[in-house]
């Protein structure tokens, strides 16, 4: 199994390859070259995930078209419709990856939302 590092100071890897299969780890709403959080309406951190995610793909070879399986963890469940409407419009219609979206107690540095993924090349 190939995996890339990327981050520092990170106790994981925020990017796994093993094969054709990429294993995204929890992105966060934040700016991929400073580190800095982007915190905001869940709309915003949204944006900038799905943002975030099409520039890893990217990176290592695949695409949002590419993505299999995607979870999703909200701080407040009552905020899932809001983060759909902006999720739904990074994919074409009828290429929606599989999907788990669960609500938690809390996440990393106040933010709203964090998603995992895993996509083929």
């Amino acid at each position: 199994m190939n995996v890339s590092y990327e981050g520092p100071g990170s106790v994981y890897s925020d990017v796994a390859v093993a094969g054709d299969q990429i294993y995204l780890s929890g992105l966060i709403a934040e700016n991929l070259e400073s580190g800095e959080l982007c915190l905001g309406t869940i709309e915003e951190q949204t944006e900038r995930i799905m943002q975030n995610l099409r520039v890893m793909l990217e990176r290592h070879g695949s695409a949002m078209s590419k993505l299999i399986r995607v979870e999703i963890f909200l701080t407040d469940f009552s905020e899932r419709d809001r983060m759909n409407a902006v999720y739904v419009r990074h994919f074409p219609a009828g290429k929606l990856p599989a999907r788990l979206c669960v609500g938690v107690t809390g996440l990393a540095s106040g933010c709203k939302i964090e998603v995992m993924a895993q996509a083929c090349r």
